[in-house]
Order: structure tokens, then sequence, then C-alpha cells
């Protein structure tokens, strides 16, 4: 069997399994419940297979399965659309799984100069683990002005994003609603995990995140699932005050991705964003 370092497929059926309530499947729930959720056998029907073959799946003894079964199996645990994707991911071998990852650490001249002209938006480049790999002087002084600007072109120094939300007091200290972000973050790290199963690197992460963070090694057992592409962030700025920004992600065509913050036009979180843009330092010295 295949050696995987990032995913579960046992675990993350079990995990799907029992938060199923069998009222909501028109099954009936009375007599007593050893685990709570579905039974396997219900699970095997509802999918049309077998409950010796379901069985071995979820105790990992059968480590991938067809496309159709798993589809099958993704209704029957009515899974969300991310939900479905991350069970076909790691449910099924994975291609080349010698081949090395690709090196997408490296930013284009290109894209370094439209991260630095987005001027009113905070922007950066991440790649999937979340390393920032650049930013611009916004995205640095809404997250993070006790780094050094010049940390993502140093590998050694390379800020994460969810490290730092997770183990970086003043990072973390900025949103307004922390259980959502720490949520996203892990849900939307579980959902990358299922394109890149061997990489050590992001095993090293998770690894470290899990012992450094009880918050995280919680939420990372729960198994959930979601990619975060675009959304509403609340922030408790220190300089500017209450933020609310829209985000969004965009895919790079060498595989890192572009992640920017944006307020409304003519709002009043659009003026405080404006005010970050200002050099307050040279400011209070003139």
């Amino acid at each position: 069997m295949e050696h995987i370092v990032n995913t579960d497929l046992g675990g993350y059926l079990r995990q799907m399994r029992e938060r199923v309530r069998p009222e909501q499947m028109g099954l009936r729930s009375s007599g007593s419940r050893r685990v709570p959720g579905l039974r396997r056998e219900e699970v095997a029907a509802l999918a049309g297979v077998s409950q010796t073959y379901y069985t071995r799946l979820e105790q990992s003894q059968t480590a991938h399965a067809s496309p159709q079964v798993l589809l099958s199996i993704a209704r029957a645990l009515q899974l969300s659309p991310d939900e479905r994707d991350y069970l076909l991911k790691i449910g099924s071998p994975v291609q080349n799984p010698h081949e090395p990852a690709p090196c997408g650490d490296q930013v284009s001249p290109y894209t370094r100069m439209l991260v630095q002209s987005l001027g009113n938006v905070a922007a950066a480049v991440l790649n999937y683990r979340c390393d920032i790999l650049s930013w611009n002087s916004l995205y640095h002084r809404l997250f993070a002005p006790h780094i050094e600007f010049e940390a993502p072109e140093r590998a050694d120094q390379r800020p994460n994003i969810i490290k730092m939300n997770f183990l970086d007091d003043e990072v973390r200290s900025l949103y307004a609603d922390w259980a959502a972000e720490s949520e996203s973050n892990v849900t939307y790290l579980r959902f990358i995990s299922g394109d890149h199963r061997h990489d050590p690197q992001l095993a090293e992460l998770i690894g470290e995140l899990t012992i450094q963070s009880e918050e995280f090694a919680e939420l990372w057992c729960r198994q959930r699932v979601s990619n975060c592409i675009e959304g509403t962030k609340l922030f408790d700025h220190p300089v500017v005050g209450e933020l609310e920004l829209m985000y969004q992600s965009a895919d790079l065509q060498d595989g890192n991705i572009l992640k920017f913050y944006h307020a409304d036009p003519d709002s009043p979180h659009e003026a405080a964003l404006r005010l970050l843009t200002v050099d307050l330092d040279s400011v209070h010295h003139r």
C-alpha cells in the first residue's frame, strides 16, 4: 500500500459518517446506537456497495475505490462539493507518487511588479502551503508590520500565513472572529492536502502546527474540508481600528496563488485601509 503522509481515507469516511443523523436520511433512529451518526451498513446500503467493501475502505484495508463508488459514498454522506472533491482525491491513486513536487516558490518579475502596483489593495503571492513569497507594502502593514518586509524573499525566514494566524499573537489578534478564521484556515489546509499527499514539507507544517497549537490539533482531527476562495473578514487593526475587507484568491500559471484584500469603494473601511498606505512614522516626524 502506498505511503501517504497528509491524508487518511478511512478516518475521513468515519468522521463524515458520524456527523450524519439517521433522520436526515429518512432512517429510524430508535434503539440504542453505540456511535453517533450512521452505521457502516447504512452507508453501504445508501451507496449501493457491500458492507464488507465499505468497511474495508473505512478501516484503510483498501486504499482506493473507483470514482463511481466514491461519488455514491459522497451522496450517501451528503458531502458538500468541496468535501466530495476531496474524497475523490484521497480515494484515488496518486499519479507519479515519486515525482518531486513542482517548485512553485519563485515569483516571476511580472507577478512581483503586479503585486507592488496594487497600491490600494493588500496583495500577496502565496504557494499552496500558504508560505508568503511576496507581498506589497499594504499587505505587510495590514498583517505583519513587526516582520521584516524582505522576509518573504529569504526561504529560511519566509512567513507562513497559517502559522502566523495560530502561533503569532500579533497576527491572531487582528481577527474579530478568530473562531471562524481558525476553522477556515484548517479546512483549507485539509482541502489542499488532497492534492499534495506526498509533500513532506506540507506534512512538516501540519505536524508543527499540531504540536504547537491544541486548537489546530483539535480542528485538524475533525477532518472538515473547504476551499476558501473569496469572502469577507472583519479585522480589529491596532492602527486604523475596525476594517471589513473582502478577499479573493486567483490561481497563477506558475502554481502559486494571488491573494488580495480590498474594501467597498467610498466606505469608511476603504478610508481606513487607505490610511495604512500612509507612512505614519514620517508624518509624525515632520
